[in-house]
């Protein structure tokens, strides 16, 4: 059920108990102006059940590194979310993810073939956090590499107090002009520049302004990089 449409048809006279500690019965107007969700996109074939609990998930993982702050907000209220699980997990500067058979697909067609590589006994580049009074949480990883026929990204799943039916599914991807610094590094440096770009990809498929929605600005911090995302999500 859309939460908007339900609070503003019952004209104030229903609210959560969240919405009318926060805001008063006053601000019910206020629901036009409100956040909209963050874009849900599909989670993919490589999420993995029960993965760590930790900040730093690169486990020595070759790459340039990114520390990614994320906030979660509630998609009506605009106001930071408590006690969210947030997963994060995301390819190699290899183009491999750890934890599971790992889909080869043919460059020139874009179809997948009857090869796989097996990296299931490896637990790199994934964990969660739950978010702080805040809305926050703080990942130290490596600046993702690429495999066909996918943009660079960094899957995300958000899920308030266990409540599936608040699970949201994004990816974030990230600046093209830091991309290209980055896939000229050493870690990165073999495979070269990704050839595959909006249009090709196989989950946006030319959705160019989705993309900018879901990137993540990001600035020098050492010698890696930092940047931070707001994404707003559902809770009760």
């Amino acid at each position: 059920m859309d939460r908007r449409k339900f609070i503003a048809g019952a004209g104030g006279a229903i609210l959560t108990s969240h919405a009318s500690s926060v805001f008063g019965t006053s601000n019910i107007a206020n629901l036009n102006n409100a956040c909209g969700p963050t874009t849900r996109l599909t989670r993919g074939p490589y999420l993995t059940p029960n993965s760590p609990l930790r900040s730093d998930i690169r486990e020595n993982s070759p790459g340039v590194p990114l520390k990614l702050e994320l906030t979660v907000i509630d998609d009506l209220w605009c106001t930071p979310i408590s006690e969210c699980v947030v997963d994060i997990w995301h390819c190699g500067a290899n183009g491999l993810y750890s934890g599971v058979d790992n889909i080869v697909f043919n460059p020139d067609t874009l179809r997948v073939s009857d090869q796989a590589i097996n990296m299931k006994d490896k637990s790199y580049l994934r964990g969660h956090q739950v978010t702080d009074e805040n809305g926050k949480v703080v990942f130290t990883t490596i600046y993702p590499g690429w495999y066909m026929p996918r943009l660079a990204h960094i899957h995300v799943r958000v899920v308030w107090r266990d409540v599936e039916w608040t699970a949201l599914d994004t990816q974030l991807y990230l600046p093209a002009d830091v991309e290209r610094a980055v896939y000229q590094t050493a870690a990165y440096a073999a495979r070269g520049p990704n050839p595959i770009g909006v249009d090709r990809d196989i989950v946006m498929k030319g959705d160019a302004e989705a993309v900018r929605n879901l990137t993540v600005t990001l600035e020098r911090d050492g010698d890696g990089y930092k940047g931070n995302f707001e994404i707003a999500a559902t809770s009760l």
